[in-house]
């Protein structure tokens, strides 16, 4: 079954950003998002009390990071595109905005898949439906 893949105006700000390169890493994950839905959205965020946080992410091209949310089964919200480095932590910008979203992540070993069943994607928390309703 395709997702229908949707994006928030900062998605297409930063893709204006990114090399040629850093645009065909993009433009696969978001390819795969549209046949695999959940199934490649990279792993788990969590949240500030250590539980899963309805926010997945998935590394692209250099220090890119794309972030998605799933507002129902059919589709899915690439919610926000940003660099992560020594300097800048896109997850802790996340973090102001949704204050439910914890400011550090787990460590590479201890982070889950995104889901464990493509039709089953990580149901949205009213903070983040709220936050998305602006898009709308």
């Amino acid at each position: 079954m395709p997702y229908e893949v949707l994006r928030t105006p900062q998605v297409t700000a930063a893709l204006r950003r990114m090399s040629a390169r850093e645009k065909r890493s993009y433009e696969a994950a978001r390819d795969a998002l549209r046949g695999e839905g959940c199934g490649a959205g990279g792993y788990r965020l969590v949240a500030a009390g250590g539980e899963d946080y309805p926010l997945c992410c998935r590394h692209l091209a250099y220090a890119w990071r794309m972030f998605t949310a799933f507002p129902d089964e059919e589709r899915i919200v690439i919610f926000a595109l940003d660099k992560h480095d020594r300097k800048h932590n896109p997850a802790a910008d996340l973090a102001e905005a949704l204050p439910g979203l914890a400011t550090v992540g787990r460590r590479r070993s201890a982070k889950p898949p995104c889901c464990e069943d493509p039709s089953e994607p990580p149901a949205m928390n009213n903070e983040l439906r709220t936050f998305l309703s602006a898009f709308d």
